[in-house]
């Protein structure tokens, strides 16, 4: 053999034993068969990541709510239910409130140990793609101080438990969850108007008083008192989080933080100890029938004033269709939805809750509360009530339409000549007076008519610029 062979022989049995030493040692018969048994691994590709739920800014107040206490869905109530929920879609709104004097009636005071109502309730909106902040207390919010002269459960173990249980159920996170959970609520808001209820005298132990009885209401600011309040805010609060780390929760809604009596209260519950962690938000209620944004502005400054740092939710506002001042009509309502909405966020105000969706069917002589402040008016068709969507209705449609889901904290007032300005990543909204159009802007929608123009040398308030 020559040598050349010789030497290439030699690399190929060194090659050989490279190959034999370094192979993977063949498993023995057992486990050769145990790993014939594993599935081979195989590439998938990751789902896309699912887009996060935008909530809406803007909602109205009761819009899914029965009135009355015990309401429920007798009577007919279905029927109402379904014709609200179609008047919601027709002004594309997807965020109710839902207060604790009204169906889902979510108040410790008037549980009637059954989650009946509040399923149904939570059931409806989620199917219907609402979002809903859940008002809840130890008593109905509305005139508390019919129902009882001690604000102050009397058992504060057994009313934060029922505060506990309620939130397991709605929460979704799969634990003690009401069955068919669509959505879990968007936010809680512990009681409601609490300045407002110490302005009033409080009933002896809840009964009607007899004029010919000796003994005396309370005197006004005497009952639910800031302190009073506090304590119910902080321990509501430390049930919800509890029962839910991720919820969000409110303060009451003020009604009156617009005047003196109204700030100074609210500062009073600020000053208590815990209240500022135990809230996730401050929620103001703003109310007026002056023909100005005067009451906007100082419901809001007074509030930033007094927590600039705790973001403001405005759970109830509106104004009339009618009244006593020759310029409240549907016209001016119908200006002001636009005026309101754009001075609460121009003011940095998070979410907006107009009040309320529906006029009250029959004749307009009487109390009718806040029947004309809605952007449906009713009449009387017969033995059925008709529903027409007011201009204010038209607005908030349209407003919904071009704000959507946006961020707030994107909008900001510019400053500009003849009227009020609020920019935003799609536009401008034009919600008072008669601005002079910004650099850039080329098309004006009248938010009553939707009429749109073409280069018109200013917008007149309400109205939706674009570039």
């Amino acid at each position: 053999m020559s040598r050349t062979r010789w030497i290439l022989l030699v690399l190929a049995l060194v090659a050989v034993g490279i190959w034999v030493f370094r192979r993977p040692a063949r498993p023995p018969p057992a486990e050769r068969g145990r790993r014939s048994e594993e599935p081979e691994p195989v590439l998938v590709r990751a789902p896309p990541p699912r887009a996060e739920h935008v909530a809406p800014i803007l909602g109205i107040n009761e819009g899914l709510s029965l009135p009355g206490a015990g309401v429920g869905l007798m009577g007919g109530g279905e029927s109402v239910v379904q014709r609200r929920l179609l008047m919601l879609r027709a002004l594309g709104v997807k965020m109710v409130r839902a207060n604790s004097h009204s169906w889902p009636n979510l108040a410790f005071s008037s549980w009637k140990g059954s989650f009946a109502d509040a399923d149904r309730f939570m059931s409806i909106a989620g199917r219907s793609e609402l979002d809903v902040v859940l008002v809840i207390g130890p008593w109905p919010g509305t005139r508390t101080a019919v129902y009882t002269q001690h604000y102050l459960p009397r058992d504060m173990a057994a009313y934060t438990a029922w505060v506990t249980s309620v939130v397991e159920r709605y929460d979704g996170d799969g634990v003690d969850d009401m069955p068919g959970l669509v959505r879990p609520p968007l936010a809680w808001e512990v009681d409601n108007e609490p300045d407002q209820h110490n302005q009033v005298a409080a009933r002896q132990d809840g009964e009607p008083i007899d004029p010919e009885d000796e003994r005396l209401p309370a005197p006004a600011g005497s009952f639910e008192t800031a302190s009073e309040y506090a304590q119910v805010l902080v321990a509501t609060s430390a049930a919800i989080r509890a029962a839910d780390p991720d919820a969000t929760v409110l303060s009451a809604g003020m009604f009156r933080a617009g005047m003196p009596a109204g700030r100074e209260y609210l500062a009073e519950v600020l000053r208590q100890p815990g209240v500022r962690e135990a809230i996730d938000a401050i929620s103001l209620h703003c109310y007026f029938s002056n023909d100005s944004l005067s009451a906007v502005q100082r419901t809001m400054r007074n509030a930033r004033a007094l927590a600039p740092d705790v973001p403001i939710w405005v759970t109830e506002t509106s104004v009339p269709s009618e009244g006593e001042q020759p310029w409240v009509d549907e016209a001016w309502q119908a200006r002001m939805v636009a005026g309101i909405v754009g001075g609460l966020f121009a003011e940095g105000a998070q979410r907006v809750f107009w009040h309320t969706l529906v006029d009250a069917p029959g004749t307009r002589t009487g109390p009718v509360g806040y029947a004309r402040n809605s952007l449906f008016r009713a009449s009387l068709d017969g033995d059925s009530v008709r529903y027409d969507v007011k201009p204010a209705g038209d607005v908030f449609k349209r407003l919904i339409g071009h704000l959507g889901a946006q961020d707030p904290a994107d909008f900001a007032e510019i400053p500009v000549e003849g009227g009020r300005l609020l920019e935003t990543d799609a536009g401008w909204l034009a919600f008072d007076g008669e601005p002079v159009l910004p650099p850039g802007a080329r098309t004006v929608e009248d938010l009553v008519t939707g009429e749109v123009m073409l280069d018109p040398p200013k917008a007149v308030a309400p109205a939706w610029i674009t570039r």
